[in-house]
């Protein structure tokens, strides 16, 4: 695993150095990796020039390695560290998993790539050495090539079932109902493109989670839902939110013109979605 951060300008050097002594201070650390687009290079900004915001962004990607799944989960929910973080380190976006080394080595012995690029193109920001992970178990591409193809073909043509339902209930007026068959369309769509590209989706149903990884493997999909504004913002609420409370919380409401917005950013991602792993599962050969 790299060690250097040379690539990286000398103001992301900076705020990863900050990053990692809050999170020393917050936390019991042992194994700290930078994984995603900061590490090969391929990091997008996208600066408004009227409003001085970025419309999107890509995050400093951070895996924490812990000893068991207790201490990983506590780091997640750990509300003063992620607030620290946003507090002091101002021009990037941190997005911070933590995972046990059982089931990160676990991980690299089932072939599923996400775990294995990290242990390949991440770069180790601290070490206790503590831990040692796992040699990872390659398959052939051919064999990953299947994979890919029905793992799209499943999880993609989920996707288009779920605009079906979103275009009925909207047509019917059942508001609440469209947008929880939007979130399950976008849902599905990240699914497509994680197991495509990484062979490994994690269990949530939570589209900020899987928008961020699926930005750390590629970049290109951070222009779907941009984060410019309020507004944009908490539409992109509206529609996380949607999985439960539009099925179970009265209060929860939407309107028709904001549904057409998501919706339209939504056919965005399909399509981008299409394409890029199309591409990603020709790559394979």
């Amino acid at each position: 695993m790299k060690t250097s951060l040379e690539h990286l300008p000398e103001q992301k050097q900076q705020e990863l150095k900050k990053a990692i002594e809050i999170i020393r201070e917050e936390i019991d650390l042992d194994m700290l990796i930078l994984f995603g687009s900061y590490t090969h290079g391929d990091w997008v900004e996208d600066l408004d020039p009227e409003t001085l915001l970025y419309r999107y962004q890509s995050d400093f990607d951070l895996l924490v390695v812990t000893d068991t799944p207790r201490q990983a989960s506590k780091i997640e929910q750990n509300s003063q560290l992620v607030q620290r973080l946003i507090k002091t380190i101002h021009r990037t976006p941190i997005s911070l998993i933590a995972e046990d080394i059982q089931f990160i080595n676990h991980r690299l012995r089932k072939s599923q790539y996400f775990y294995i690029d990290i242990v390949r193109e991440g770069i180790l920001l601290y070490d206790s050495g503590k831990f040692d992970l796992a040699e990872p178990k390659e398959i052939t591409s051919s064999e990953r090539k299947k994979l890919a193809e029905e793992d799209f073909e499943y999880w993609f043509k989920g996707a288009e079932m779920f605009m079906v339902g979103f275009n009925d209930a909207q047509n019917h007026g059942f508001l609440s109902k469209a947008a929880f068959e939007l979130h399950q369309a976008t849902e599905k769509l990240y699914g497509t493109i994680l197991l495509v590209f990484t062979r490994y989706k994690p269990s949530t149903h939570d589209l900020e989670k899987l928008s961020q990884r699926v930005a750390s493997i590629e970049p290109r999909f951070l222009q779907v839902f941009p984060q410019g504004s309020e507004e944009e913002k908490d539409l992109f609420k509206l529609l996380r939110k949607a999985y439960v409370d539009a099925r179970y919380k009265p209060s929860y409401t939407i309107t028709n013109e904001q549904l057409e917005w998501l919706a339209e950013r939504v056919r965005f991602l399909k399509g981008l979605t299409e394409k890029l792993c199309r591409e990603k599962i020709e790559s394979f050969g």
